[in-house]
């Protein structure tokens, strides 16, 4: 049996082969969030629902793949945007599930003496820098998330701008904080040019203990 994989002109020719893909399927993660100063219990139960839904479409692309791989012939081309579409659900699940986590436990005060203060005082400093930085970065034009990474090979912090959810990302670096900056995240409490007075309030609830505790578990 010979099985032709077309996606546009790159053909892939496969001598006795049975495409077999069984799809995991995720859950939805459930969250312990406190009442929090300047983001609403409206607001954050809305962006809940828009996790549960990359949760949703990523299931659902992943249980049609099999399925449409098996005729490639009448669905090769519906299957090359299924993949390139599963990583925007996937990533926007997961960096949903860093993001909101990071305020279980309620706000907890940066502490530079702490390990990754002080690892962030050595790459820019000043360890509280980190929160400008993210600033700036956060308040780029465009749908996306300010995310600080840490790469364990050459120990340092890298901090960059994914737009939507799956472009620009440094490739195989951990994620320590995850800051949201769609529309979304701050259009139902502070409208659509509030961007700023939202991010000034996910820092105020933040609870870097959680932050600290992912660099702690990376470093070592």
């Amino acid at each position: 049996m010979q099985l032709h994989v077309n996606f546009g002109r790159c053909t892939i020719q496969c001598e006795d082969y049975t495409l077999r893909e069984i799809p995991m399927k995720y859950e939805e993660k459930k969250f312990n969030l406190p009442e929090m100063e300047g983001l609403s219990k409206e607001s954050i139960d809305a962006h809940l629902g828009l996790y549960a839904g990359y949760v949703k479409n990523f299931n659902q692309i992943s249980a049609l793949m099999p399925e449409y791989a098996g005729d490639m012939e009448k669905h090769g081309l519906a299957l090359a945007e299924l993949i390139r579409r599963r990583s925007f659900e996937f990533d926007g699940m997961r960096l949903h599930e860093l993001y909101f986590s990071q305020w279980e436990g309620g706000a907890k005060a940066f502490d530079a003496n702490s390990e990754l203060g002080q690892a962030l005082a050595k790459d820019y400093k000043v360890a509280e820098h980190i929160i400008p930085y993210i600033t700036s970065i956060g308040m780029m034009r465009g749908p996306g998330w300010a995310i600080l990474y840490w790469d364990p090979v050459a120990k340092q912090f890298l901090a960059g701008f994914a737009g939507e959810q799956h472009q620009g990302h440094f490739a195989t670096l951990p994620i320590i904080l995850a800051l949201d900056v769609w529309e979304h995240a701050f259009l139902a409490d502070y409208g659509a040019a509030g961007k700023g007075k939202y991010i000034d309030a996910f820092f105020k609830n933040l609870n870097w203990d959680v932050i600290n505790a992912r660099f702690v578990a990376l470093k070592n």
